[in-house]
């Protein structure tokens, strides 16, 4: 036997892989779709742990931004 064979990778959650990109398109779908893609890893024992953590905070980003961003437009909007 050879001893020095690397061991196989472990196959990264696609949806931690989806959800990571829309987080970074500051879309407030990667907070649900982060936590659900952590649930599955929790299951599955996949890679993309990091990464669904990573959208889930980038979701919660992107929920603030929206907000602040609607206040502002409202803001703007009531002084016309």
């Amino acid at each position: 036997m050879d001893s020095d064979a690397p061991a196989p990778a472990r196959r990264t959650n696609p949806l931690a892989i989806l959800s990571f990109i829309l987080g970074v398109m500051v879309s407030p779908m990667a907070l649900p779709l982060g936590w659900f893609a952590t649930e599955q890893i929790r299951r599955s024992h996949e890679g993309g742990r990091r990464l669904a953590v990573a959208a889930i905070v980038l979701g919660w980003v992107a929920i603030t931004a929206w907000m602040v961003a609607g206040v502002l437009v409202w803001l703007w909007w009531s002084t016309l």
